[in-house]
């Protein structure tokens, strides 16, 4: 019996097959990322080796401007996509009021699959949500990339050591040990890596949301975009010409 009769939606057993294999796709990415022993391999992991040295530079010059600078730069990057997102998901809510409209358009396109308005709202539903996600992941970025240019800010000044020293003053002079840089340095560089692991997760999102909108034409068009965004980020991860380029800086370092 078809799935769609008995479930009154609107959709086929190929339906529910895609939104199974876009979920499938989208948390083995996202561990095999994050989580998996290929995860040394990508270019977050590499990037993040650059953010630790970055911070251990940042502990020994003064002044810090430079670095507060370029903090400052990449949080207005993760902005843009954060108010991006919210105007794509009020966008979408629009879309929500306008399912006749929207389906009688489809309805013109010969291969489309979205034959009622319950298919239409639940898939933008689907698309709203992916950006939600999106938008949740950027504003914890952004915030966290806040407290590390606090972080910056907070870091020893070399110019006070000097300060102290000849005013015999030895109360924070713990605060200068090398040892006590390093761990800061390596501290603030974990933590502008969670930030920007959070950033790379929303910007994922995007293109899943993408493969998400080519299921208000077709499922099976949903499983191809599905499996042609997994590839691009996975060789963008683990293959891309920057990444070889990297490479080659550190195996020069």
């Amino acid at each position: 019996m078809n799935t769609a009769t008995v479930s009154g939606t609107g959709f086929s057993g190929i339906d529910f097959i895609a939104i199974g294999f876009f979920f499938v796709s989208w948390v083995i990415h996202f561990w095999v990322i994050n989580y998996s022993q290929l995860r040394e391999k990508s270019i977050s992991y590499r990037m993040a080796e650059h953010r630790y040295r970055w911070m251990h530079n940042m502990v020994h010059r003064d002044p810090k401007m430079a670095d507060a600078l370029i903090q400052n730069t990449l949080q207005y990057g993760v902005l843009f996509f954060a108010s991006t997102t919210i105007l794509v998901i009020g966008a979408l809510i629009a879309g929500l009021g306008a399912s006749d409209q929207a389906i009688a358009l489809l309805s013109d396109i010969p291969f489309v699959t979205t034959p009622s308005r319950t298919a239409w709202e639940i898939k933008v539903l689907l698309v709203i949500v992916i950006f939600t996600f999106a938008f949740f992941k950027f504003a914890w970025s952004y915030r966290l990339f806040n407290y590390v240019l606090v972080l910056v800010g907070a870091a020893p000044d070399l110019s006070v050591k000097h300060s102290l020293q000849q005013h015999g003053d030895d109360t924070k002079s713990h605060m200068y040990d090398q040892s006590y840089l390093d761990n800061y340095a390596e501290s603030v560089g974990k933590l502008h890596a969670l930030g920007a692991r959070h950033f790379t997760t929303g910007l994922n999102s995007y293109f899943f949301a993408l493969a998400a909108v080519a299921w208000f034409l077709d499922a099976r068009l949903f499983i191809a975009a599905t499996i042609w965004v997994s590839v691009v980020l996975y060789r963008r991860a683990f293959r891309s010409n920057f990444l070889k380029i990297l490479e080659g800086i550190d195996s020069r370092g």
